[in-house]
């Protein structure tokens, strides 16, 4: 496996891959997980953006990406997997299930960046007129701090971020080891490029309306009650393009309800999740 490297949270039982959100390394999930390894084994293939020496370019869309994610559960050598993609990894976990639905056995997509029409027509007429780069999440991705003197540093800057208001003080320091690594003069820099961040940002999908009715594994689509990503005109939409989908929401969560509110946010999903293991 060391082409696709892999995280392990562990545990027993069927196999979970978590698809993590832009920007986020997979052992910021480490809570998260921990919710669920008591009956099912995590594991999250490194996104391609944590790569030595892996450059944005590689990728004109998101798509080669969830190739990564094909190409990486091929190697593992896991069928019947569930697919839990938050954000970003909910469109790639979306994207593989449908280009390979022989390795699923379901799929849990939470908060997935699956925009209203409206907002495409929007991103795809700022790209027309070369103006991609302006987005505000691009612009705050290539100009975000990437060092600090120490880890404790790096954690007191994030806490007085209103970013990082919801999160509790563990979640946070488990983001700030998975996304940081030392340098050699002592201080800490992050490990997902502000590039590469920026350049996903840019990337955001602009057709993926019509992929979704093609989905044909079990699938149960998670919200954040007051995400500001996936919203509630694109909640009903999903619902009407997917009918045999389950739709739950984590109470007071945000985009980001698995790094926010861990245990709410796997409270939600186990009933499907045992349902699905109780089918083999």
């Amino acid at each position: 496996m060391s082409e696709f490297p892999l995280h392990e949270f562990g545990g027993d039982g069927p196999a979970i891959h978590l698809a993590p959100a832009n920007g986020f390394p997979p052992g910021s999930y480490r809570a998260f997980a921990g919710m669920l390894t008591g009956r099912y084994r995590i594991v999250s293939l490194v996104p391609r953006s944590l790569w030595p020496g892996s450059r944005p370019e590689s990728v004109p869309t998101w798509r080669p990406l969830a190739g990564d994610l094909v190409a990486g559960l091929d190697a593992l050598g896991v069928g019947g997997v569930v697919g839990v993609g938050h954000s970003l990894g909910g469109v790639l976990t979306l994207w593989a299930a449908i280009d390979r639905s022989d390795l699923f056995r379901a799929v849990v997509l939470i908060d997935p960046v699956i925009l209203p029409p409206g907002w495409l027509r929007w991103l795809r007429l700022l790209r027309l007129l070369g103006l991609r780069q302006r987005q505000p999440l691009v612009q705050g991705a290539l100009h975000r701090r990437c060092t600090w003197p120490d880890r404790q540093a790096c954690f007191a800057h994030f806490r007085l971020k209103s970013f990082f208001a919801p999160w509790s003080d563990e979640a946070l320091w488990d983001h700030v080891e998975a996304s940081t690594r030392p340098l050699p003069g002592g201080d800490v820099e992050l490990v997902w490029p502000r590039e590469w961040e920026a350049h996903v940002f840019a990337t955001t999908p602009l057709r993926i309306w019509r992929d979704v009715p093609r989905l044909r594994v079990p699938a149960l689509i998670v919200r954040g009650e007051h995400s500001a990503t996936f919203v509630p005109e694109a909640q009903a939409r999903l619902a009407r393009l997917l009918p045999q989908a389950q739709f739950v929401t984590v109470a007071g969560a945000g985009h980001l309800a698995p790094l926010e509110r861990p245990a709410e946010t796997a409270e939600v999903l186990r009933p499907f999740l045992d349902d699905i293991r109780d089918l083999v």
